[in-house]
């Protein structure tokens, strides 16, 4: 049996700079919950969307790769403090699996480094894709999401 993530509604305090269907817009974790806040509530933010953006990569298995979609968490337009217009694609990760297992246990340390390669190739696949298009690509962690929740 698979895990099953809970979801839940967000309520939109700012509906017009939403992108995307009002009545879909579901988070996972408190982690997307805060940053849906955080886009929401931002005068700087004009627009955001949730996984409005699919981008096929080769997803890596045992011995092949596999095309696969891959939808990064947000998208986001913003002035930056220099007053720059800024569009930015978001994922949210937590730390440990944006870099290869520090486990000791072998079965984990296999697991959490095939979560890495497959989140590696997704990564890459999104810096390729965006840099086409001029748009920032950035991996958001628990360290900087609770960073931006303080401000």
């Amino acid at each position: 049996m698979g895990f099953k993530q809970s979801k839940k509604a967000f309520i939109l305090k700012n509906p017009c700079k939403y992108m995307g269907d009002l009545n879909k817009l579901l988070f996972k974790s408190s982690w997307e919950e805060n940053m849906f806040n955080f886009c929401d509530n931002n005068v700087n933010i004009i627009k955001w969307g949730y996984e409005i953006f699919e981008i096929p990569y080769m997803k890596p298995m045992d011995n092949f790769f596999k095309p696969a979609k891959y939808y990064p968490d947000l998208y986001i337009e913003y002035y930056d403090k220099d007053k720059n217009f800024i569009r930015e694609l978001l994922e949210i990760k937590p730390l440990k699996q944006t870099r290869p297992s520090r486990s000791r246990k072998p079965l984990v340390k296999l697991m959490e480094n095939q979560t890495y390669r497959v989140n590696t190739a997704k990564w890459e696949a999104a810096h390729r894709w965006c840099q086409e298009r001029g748009i920032k690509f950035s991996i958001i962690t628990e360290k900087s999401v609770f960073a931006r929740k303080k401000k």
